[in-house]
């Protein structure tokens, strides 16, 4: 597969633009790493997970919750912010699993 961001003019400044503004929002980056991981996961983009643990770590993050953002519903390491942004995560990542994307 080609790369995204050469198949689609502007992509990759739309999704840079989108980092940006997350950013702005006042969410941890922290948490901003890990909803970035959980989606790539979903996503199956093996570049995107490694960036995104590195990202995670550079964070702060620790290695129970890199180890188990995959199965965040059951892992207890995650507080209820965090499992919101998960959620909503993966229902945007998602959405090609819906009958109604």
């Amino acid at each position: 597969m080609k790369n995204p961001a050469a198949v689609l003019p502007g992509a990759w400044q739309a999704v840079v633009a989108l980092g940006d503004a997350s950013k702005k929002g006042g969410v941890p980056e922290s948490t901003l790493a890990l909803v970035h991981l959980r989606a790539s996961q979903v996503n199956g983009c093996s570049a995107c997970v490694d960036g995104g643990v590195q990202s995670a770590l550079k964070a702060g993050e620790t290695s129970e919750r890199l180890a188990t953002v995959a199965a965040w519903r059951e892992a207890p390491y995650f507080t209820d912010a965090e499992r919101a942004a998960l959620a909503l995560a993966e229902a945007a990542a998602r959405l090609a699993d819906r009958e109604d994307p």
